[in-house]
């Protein structure tokens, strides 16, 4: 018996990968019900897009399984929802596109209801897709999602302007359009130009958009709102939309307000042929929401990918994310110096380095590498039970840096 003759499908679902990150290796999937989501598991090294998977529930404890190309068929006719249960148990009534059709129940296994169903290629239900109900007209209540809990009061954010080292240039015209965009007095509405609504923050992993987005809202004392892509879309079809239309009207109430979408390509890819129904759904509620709120109520997305082509250029038009910032991975060496001056203000002991030698040793270093050399040599005065960072320790926290920075080149180089 092989492995897959062993797969117990009611204790996971079946998925097909979509994308694989470079770095903090999460993968991708999209679900037979129209979701998607993430997971980490140490032991998928070869994933690659388009590959289909058994993704068991309890993935800390089980190892998910490759399967052939076949277990996700192109031209299954639709998934379906198991409705209710005879009174005897012995049948299960389950809704197909707006049909409510009786099939006997299954032995082995047998169905509950809320489960989502995919229907095999001839009518009769197959395996368990989810536990959980399509929720196509937006009838299910999502009591566990409060936008409070995405919101951080300004006051409360440690960063600032002044904690970002390099790129004044980026930083200045961020700075403005956040300004601009968050302005009480509507100035620019009352000159009779569009609005700001939107910002697309795009560049490789640790350059500092999330940072920067952090330190804008403190700036302007806007309520700050942290929404991570995956979080968005892992119940039911038709929650993430909703949570979306909560997210905006919390923001709108609590103005000003800065929404921050990490990792937007995540949320929302492209649309097309290949592009899943709750993507395209999901899109489509993301433009309604930048349409939808009006110039003058203090509400601005800033949203952050490391993918700007895989995102649908609906979003990326005038009047929606239509003003982009592009954080280069290629510092200037006065640039460096500014985020190792920067990066080292609290650190004690850090004066005890040799500024020079580290700017001309982290050419084509991006700001969380070259800041992480603090962190190596605190680690190390840190354990040999002192204050303050000596000389040695910087210059041996440069060359653990060094070694943790071509261990991530390479593993991306692999990939």
């Amino acid at each position: 018996m092989s492995e897959v003759d062993n797969i117990d499908w009611s204790r996971g679902a079946l998925v097909k990968l979509f994308h694989i990150e470079t770095e903090g290796s999460r993968i991708y999937f999209n679900r037979r019900d129209g979701g998607t989501g993430w997971f980490k598991h140490p032991q998928v090294t070869d994933a690659a897009p388009g590959d289909t998977y058994y993704l068991p529930d309890d993935i800390a404890g089980e190892v998910p399984v490759k399967l052939p190309s076949e277990y996700w068929p192109e031209s299954t006719p639709d998934v379906g929802t198991v409705n209710s249960l005879s009174s005897s148990g012995d049948v299960a009534v389950i809704e197909v596109s707006g049909r409510h059709l009786a099939y006997p129940q299954r032995e082995s296994s047998p169905y509950r209801v809320g489960q989502t169903l995919m229907m095999k290629l001839n009518g009769q239900p197959g395996a368990v897709l989810s536990d959980k109900p399509i929720d196509r007209l937006g009838l299910h209540r999502d009591e566990d999602f409060d936008p409070a809990a995405l919101r951080t009061d300004p006051q409360s954010i440690e960063v600032d302007l002044d904690d970002f080292g390099g790129s004044p240039s980026l930083v200045r015209r961020a700075s403005q359009l956040v300004r601009v965009a968050l302005d009480p007095q509507g100035r620019l509405q009352a000159i009779g130009a569009n609005p700001v609504k939107g910002i697309l923050f795009s560049g490789p992993s640790g350059t500092g958009k999330t940072h920067l987005a952090r330190a804008l809202s403190r700036h302007t004392n806007a309520s700050f709102y942290l929404i991570d892509g995956p979080e968005m879309v892992n119940k039911w079809v038709g929650e993430s939309e909703k949570r979306l239309r909560a997210l905006f009207e919390d923001a709108q109430k609590q103005a000003p307000s800065l929404l921050f979408f990490d990792e937007l390509d995540s949320l929302v890819t492209s649309r097309g042929s290949d592009a899943s129904e709750h993507s395209t759904r999901l899109i489509g509620q993301l433009l309604t929401a930048l349409d939808g709120f009006r110039a003058g109520r203090q509400v601005l997305v800033i949203a952050a990918t490391n993918l700007p082509g895989s995102l649908d250029s609906a979003l990326l038009r005038p009047g929606r994310l239509g003003f982009k910032i592009q954080f280069d991975g290629q510092l200037s060496p006065s640039d460096r110096l500014d985020i190792l001056r920067v990066s080292s203000r609290k650190v004690q002991g850090a004066h005890n380095c040799d500024l020079a030698r580290l700017v001309l040793a982290t050419e084509g270093w991006s700001p969380a590498e070259i800041a992480s050399i603090w962190t190596e040599s605190a680690i190390l005065a840190s354990l040999d039970e002192r204050s303050q960072l000596s000389r040695s320790d910087i210059d041996y926290g440069l060359k653990l840096a060094t070694h943790n920075r071509a261990i991530s080149l390479k593993q991306v180089a692999d990939q």
